[in-house]
């Protein structure tokens, strides 16, 4: 589309280097004068990457704001087009952040390491339900140490499940490998890194934390605000304004999902020495439940972030005046 809403083209394409070539060659206008809208979808970076490449500037779209100001019903790819070209067109387009190839890496190995994790805990599930369906009890801790799994292998199982736990323990040691290759890398990268070792000073904060909060925030600068970083996170509450009433309900649970997991669950289990993100807590659990107050710290912790990226400085757990959070209501 041209400055007149005059459009030049309009082709649908393959996703791949040689049909962005052949649309390059067709469209027959230097593509240093051209702007490209590419919507979050999950090859967002290499689509960005490759347009780049041959002279495209490209701006990703915030697909939540574009909806809201287009306002249609409509859904299809053509119309979708259409609008965020004439966006475009006239400088209304609402942009995301686009990471840089560097923290797209980051995000990537760490969100491997997660789906990895999860595979596992999957499978240790399996193992105990498979336990449970015949009535034994674990007398380890640990069923998966190494004297729980002497333990399991000398159970009497039916043998369907003595032919399942036996391809189960060996998928088991294959991803306990692999998790544990990725943990020696994140080891390393921390050494590496001067705001991950900031971020560990946060009691809960440990390596993995550390590392998934840095590849998913990616520029602590881009937020002006804590209060801008934690709705990134989606762990603000919703407001409803109805006339002068205001009511607040579910974190919005908008952006990084990765994010906010790993924040909240690291405040599993939180101890005296956390010092007042102790009191904080605790305070909050005894009237509004663990739940909401797991939030609430997650809440404050990335919100210490924040402060302690951009002091340059460690955590102190005397302090209290550094740091104010809203409490959310639920979660």
């Amino acid at each position: 589309m041209d400055d007149e809403r005059n459009i030049l083209w309009k082709k649908n394409m393959a996703t791949s280097e040689n049909a962005i070539d052949a649309a390059v060659r067709d469209i027959a206008v230097d593509p240093k004068e051209i702007q490209a809208a590419i919507e979050p979808v999950s090859g967002w970076g290499w689509y960005g990457d490759e347009l780049e490449a041959r002279g495209f500037t490209v701006r990703l779209v915030d697909v939540y704001k574009s909806k809201l100001i287009a306002g249609t019903k409509l859904k299809n790819d053509k119309v979708d087009s259409k609008i965020l070209a004439d966006m475009m067109r006239s400088d209304f387009l609402p942009e995301a952040y686009r990471a840089p190839k560097e923290t797209r890496d980051s995000r990537e190995f760490m969100r491997s390491r997660a789906f990895l994790v999860r595979l596992r805990v999957r499978i240790r599930n399996r193992i105990h339900m498979m336990l449970q369906k015949h009535g034994i009890l674990c007398p380890w801790t640990d069923l998966f140490g190494k004297s729980g799994l002497l333990w399991l292998k000398e159970q009497k199982l039916g043998e369907v499940y003595k032919r399942e736990l036996s391809s189960l323990l060996v998928l088991f040691r294959e991803l306990s490998l692999h998790v544990a290759e990725r943990d020696k890398r994140c080891v390393q990268m921390c050494t590496q890194s001067k705001e991950a070792k900031l971020l560990m000073t946060i009691p809960g904060i440990g390596v993995v934390t550390s590392l998934t909060m840095l590849a998913e925030i990616g520029d602590y600068t881009r937020f002006p605000s804590p209060e801008k970083l934690a709705s990134f996170a989606g762990l603000v509450s919703s407001s409803n304004s109805s006339g002068e009433k205001l009511r607040f309900g579910h974190i919005t649970h908008r952006g990084s999902v990765w994010l906010r997991t790993a924040l909240v669950e690291s405040t599993g289990k939180v101890s005296k020495k956390w010092g007042y993100l102790h009191d904080f807590y605790w305070s909050l659990r005894e009237r509004k439940g663990n739940k909401i107050a797991r939030v609430a710290l997650a809440r404050k912790m990335l919100t210490l972030s924040w402060h302690l990226i951009k002091k340059n400085q460690s955590f102190d757990p005397r302090r209290t005046d550094s740091v104010k959070t809203e409490i959310p209501v639920l979660s």
